[in-house]
This record gives structure tokens, C-alpha cells and sequence, in this order.
């Protein structure tokens, strides 16, 4: 049996699974909404408990350790196809971490990036603003980082699953936008995260990325 797994969830069509995947000495699972038919992905029903089809996604990725029976897991947005054995991602990035994640490769504070998704309107602004509020009065500072959490490597052990758990409650009260709880929830559990290099997801050698298909519109009843 495996000893890893890698996982993504796709709900609302907003990708189609890759199948040129690397898939030696893993498992594959996806949390689909519609099943697609894949050869290479195990096809698991969704989360679907949200009005969104984007909270729906984010259940499984950022509760890994409730859609994970491995120690060990490689979360994967839709879109990407994984171009290097599983088993040597795992050893080069949780050798003395426990999670490994990409930084954001434009900003490196939650507060721009709030401001940066507010501005667009990549979610509902009001949302949003009270959101970076909160983490404000409460004193979390600025600039201590961001990560861009399409890829996202875990051991599964007490501290990842309670960090896991307090982005959940996070991500549940506030934005669809994951990244902006991620850091607030880090800190508050004393994470220590393995930054990966080469930084840039894009261009990255063990990562194919493609567009998404389409775009997901938040309901206005988000939850």
C-alpha cells in the first residue's frame, strides 16, 4: 500500500482532470462533482455542503487528513499534471518539515493580497475587508508572507492536522480566497513551512500547469 497520496477536487466544471500524470508508488483521488470518466484518478463524490462550488473544492485541500489515508499527501489544483515521481517530492520537501507550499510569487502580505482581491472584486469585497480587519485588531503584522497553495505537500502528523483545522474555521467564517487565511493560521499554530524551491510554480520542473476552464462566481449567499 502507498504511503502517499495525491488528491485534488474539481466541482462546478471548472477543470477537467489531468490524466499525463506521474504516478508511480501513489495513489490518485479525485473529489469530482461530475465524474469524468479518468483512468489515472480514483473519483470520489465532493464536498457539498456550500451553496459554492469553490468552498465545496477547498474542503479536501485544506481538510486533507479527513480525505487522506496515507501519511503522507500532495494536494494539486485541477489544472496541474505532477511531472516527477511522488516518492521524491516527499523527500526532498518534508526531510525536516513537516508541509511545504510555494511562496506567492507576487506579494508577501495578506493585507495587499486582501487589497489586490478586494479591488477585483475576486470575491465580495465587504468580505474581504472585514477579514483583514479582524487579523489586524487582533495584531498579526504585516509582510509575514503569502503562499500560493496550488501545491501543497503535508505529513500528516498532530501539528499539520491541527493547523489543517484552524484554516478550516478560518476559511469557514471568512473568504473564499484560501490564501489569505493560510498565514493567520500558520502563525496561530506555530507551523513551520518549508518555503519550496525554485519559488516559482510556473516553470517549476516536477509541475505542468494549464489554464482553468472557467471561472466560478461566488452565490451571494456564500455559505
Amino acid at each position: 500500500m502507498s504511503d502517499i497520496t495525491v488528491f485534488t477536487s474539481i466541482t462546478g466544471g471548472k477543470d477537467h482532470l489531468r490524466e499525463n500524470q506521474v504516478t508511480d508508488g501513489a495513489k490518485f483521488i479525485a473529489y469530482v462533482s461530475e465524474r469524468q470518466g479518468s483512468k489515472v484518478w480514483e473519483e470520489r463524490e465532493a464536498y457539498n455542503r456550500f451553496r459554492s462550488d469553490r468552498r465545496n473544492a477547498r474542503a479536501p485541500k485544506i481538510l486533507s487528513h479527513h480525505y487522506c489515508d496515507t501519511p503522507y499527501s500532495l494536494w494539486l489544483d485541477g489544472n496541474i499534471a505532477l511531472r516527477e515521481k511522488p516518492a521524491r517530492i516527499v523527500e526532498e520537501w518534508l526531510v525536516d518539515h513537516d508541509f511545504a507550499v510555494f511562496k506567492h510569487p507576487d506579494r508577501d502580505c495578506l493585507y495587499e493580497e486582501s487589497t489586490f482581491c478586494a479591488e477585483r472584486e475576486l470575491d465580495d469585497p465587504k468580505v474581504i475587508i472585514a477579514q483583514a480587519a479582524k487579523y489586524k485588531a487582533e495584531g498579526f503584522a504585516m509582510r509575514k508572507g503569502l503562499a500560493e497553495c496550488s501545491v501543497i505537500a503535508r505529513r500528516h502528523t498532530t501539528k499539520v492536522i491541527e493547523f489543517n483545522n484552524a484554516w478550516w474555521s478560518e476559511f469557514c467564517m471568512h473568504s473564499v480566497r484560501d490564501q489569505l487565511s493560510f498565514m493567520y493560521a500558520a502563525d496561530k499554530v506555530g507551523l513551520r513551512i518549508n518555503w519550496i524551491t525554485p519559488a516559482a510554480r510556473l516553470g517549476h520542473p516536477y509541475f505542468d500547469y494549464k489554464n482553468h476552464l472557467t471561472a466560478q462566481p461566488e452565490p451571494k449567499n456564500q455559505l
